[in-house]
């Protein structure tokens, strides 16, 4: 499997929005990645943030470039993490973070194609 499990979403306004996603020990992602201690890759992580703000958010905008990504602590099978997505349509940027109760576990801001 590939997607998490979508625990809760919530749709603020049109340029905010929140998902609870639970880690399922069987994602694809955290095959091999490490063997000792599956973590949840940056890719991952950048990958679904773009996924939902285009489902939730209605972006059609295309992926450009990072601008700034932080991993500050490893998301781990069966986790529930609290994403965050924030939508700057004049900027054309996307932020994002992925929370572990009131910590911050990565966070980053995605240029999108005008």
């Amino acid at each position: 499997m590939m997607q998490p499990e979508v625990l809760q979403q919530q749709v603020r306004d049109a340029t905010h929005a929140s998902l609870l996603l639970r880690l399922p020990e069987g994602l694809f992602w955290f095959r091999g990645h490490f063997p000792e201690q599956p973590i949840l890759p940056g890719v991952a992580q950048v990958n679904w943030a773009m996924q939902y703000a285009h489902q939730l958010l209605g972006i059609k905008a295309a992926f450009k470039g990072i601008d700034v990504v932080k991993f500050q602590q490893p998301l781990l099978p069966e986790q529930s993490v609290l994403l965050l997505l924030e939508w700057q349509p004049a900027r054309h940027k996307l932020l994002f973070s992925y929370r572990l109760g009131e910590a911050t576990a990565s966070s980053g801001k995605i240029s999108l194609c005008q």
